[in-house]
């Protein structure tokens, strides 16, 4: 699974509940603007990363049916979502809280020359229709999200019978050894690398247990979903059912 360190950052005022799985976090300021902004985008523009996204995209390609609807929620400078568009199988939109990511992946998917719609909006409160897509994509950014359960629970409301919702994450337990066997893959230079692994320590802190996760769906319409682990994330995978066949007369 490749993983990146951060995505949207829906930092709404909210509370926590230390006694169980949180449905809130506590208020951290606005999401990445400016510079920082700018900055995390040139550290994850390498030519590895790209590719990995690359194949990334050619996988939940067999999720969508031709023609469909793809959202990523959080595709920060948006190369995840450039490559799914590259497909041209499907249309794909991306939500972030940042204006700067709104920016920067308009202006990436312009020079890429594909057709990538981004909305600027809070991912517990998600600006689409009901039933609006078949497939939901989060990397690396619900650790962060200020309403968690609100989200997976705007996930369902805005996905069509049969669609998917994937999140992947870090894991709480990530070890401090499987961040710089992570962050060496990135294939960055000594500074960047330097950050990148303070940045992931740092984000460790507000990363979910398996469990946690489980909870999450579990507390969901979806009522569930399974969940796979791998190197310092975790991938969880949710379905909404499909439609019912009206019962034919006798």
């Amino acid at each position: 699974m490749a993983m990146t360190i951060d995505g949207n950052r829906d930092f709404s005022r909210s509370s926590t509940r230390s006694d169980e799985t949180p449905t809130t976090k506590g208020y951290r300021g606005m999401g990445m603007e400016g510079r920082i902004a700018r900055w995390y985008a040139r550290t994850r523009g390498t030519e590895s990363q790209i590719a990995a996204w690359r194949r990334q995209a050619a996988e939940v390609a067999e999720l969508v049916p031709d023609g469909g609807e793809v959202l990523e929620v959080a595709p920060g400078p948006g190369y995840f979502a450039i490559e799914m568009a590259r497909l041209r199988r499907f249309r794909v939109t991306g939500l972030d809280i940042s204006r700067t990511f709104v920016e920067i992946a308009t202006e990436n998917a312009r020079s890429a020359g594909v057709t990538l719609r981004i909305r600027q909006g809070d991912a517990s409160r998600m600006p689409f229709d009901d039933r609006s897509f078949d497939l939901i994509v989060c990397q690396a950014a619900f650790k962060n999200f200020s309403r968690p359960q609100a989200t997976v629970d705007e996930m369902y409301r805005v996905l069509r019978p049969n669609g998917v919702a994937r999140i992947e994450d870090m894991r709480r337990d990530a070890s401090d050894g499987g961040i710089r066997d992570e962050v060496r893959a990135m294939h960055l230079g000594a500074f960047r690398a330097l950050m990148t692994r303070n940045a992931l320590r740092s984000l460790r802190r507000r990363a979910y247990t398996l469990e946690e996760f489980h909870r999450f769906a579990r507390a969901s319409p979806f009522g569930g979903g399974d969940i796979v682990a791998s190197g310092i994330g975790l991938e969880l995978t949710m379905r909404r059912p499909g439609i019912a066949a009206a019962p034919v007369p006798s």
